[in-house]
């Protein structure tokens, strides 16, 4: 249960979502916040970065912040990027040797377990990522990760209530086809 309540009515802003996610009718207490970071969170999944790489990084920066919340929502959306039940184990199990990663996949989980520890990438990860991606990407790949960390901390410090899964958002920004 959450620790304040829910406002009584939402933003404005959660009212055109297909469905009013938890997190967004608690961030409608501020409700000049409220239409931004729904705008950030979609202009986040509709990056360059492919689908299956950016729910990877979600599901890597939900486990690093304790976020149940992210890890429910997400899953499924995960899945259908084409991440795989053992894959998102190992991550959720902080066991990312035993997910067959490869060397760009590997260097993302570090990145974001970096960003959410240190808040910063060591040189040997940026080296790694530049090799893989473009200079967009790696912009759009850190705020990714410091999206979901801002909305783990609304998340968490005020124990959002859990949605229904994720499946119902796996049509929101980006499509797995578009990125295949």
């Amino acid at each position: 249960m959450a620790r304040i309540p829910y406002p009584e009515r939402s933003a404005e802003a959660v009212d055109a979502l297909p469905t009013p996610l938890n997190a967004f009718r608690m961030l409608s207490h501020a409700p000049d916040l409220t239409g931004p970071a729904i705008d950030l969170g979609m202009a986040v999944l509709g990056s360059s970065l492919p689908v299956r790489l950016r729910e990877l990084v979600v599901m890597a920066v939900a486990t690093h912040t304790d976020c149940a919340y992210g890890i429910v929502q997400h899953r499924p959306i995960a899945l259908h990027a084409g991440l795989t039940v053992d894959q998102l184990a190992s991550v959720v199990e902080l066991r990312p040797e035993d997910g067959e990663f490869d060397e760009l996949e590997s260097a993302l989980l570090t990145a974001s377990e970096e960003l959410v520890t240190q808040h910063s990438l060591t040189d040997g990860t940026l080296g790694t990522l530049r090799k893989h991606l473009t200079d967009r990407q790696l912009v759009e790949l850190i705020t990714t990760v410091g999206y979901y960390t801002m909305l783990a901390g609304l998340l968490n410090g005020l124990s959002v209530d859990i949605d229904p899964v994720g499946e119902k958002y796996l049509g929101l920004g980006r499509s797995v086809t578009e990125t295949s």
